[in-house]
């Protein structure tokens, strides 16, 4: 599954689509992005939208 990550200051806005681009969930409001990062598997892809803090945020994320 894809997830596609908006990251404003405050939260998180998510959509998730399969393989075939269906949308299979929208979450408007995520507040702790590393806990929903944490529980996805190896088969999952993480989008983050291309903006200023997009690197902070990915480097925030990267398994330790």
């Amino acid at each position: 599954m894809f997830h596609g990550i908006d990251k404003p200051k405050k939260y998180s806005t998510i959509s998730v689509l399969n393989y075939k681009g269906k949308v299979l969930d929208f979450m408007q409001k995520c507040y702790d992005l590393k806990e929903y990062i944490e529980n996805l598997s190896s088969e999952d892809a993480v989008i983050i939208e291309s903006s200023t803090g997009a690197f902070c945020c990915a480097d925030q994320l990267e398994p330790k």
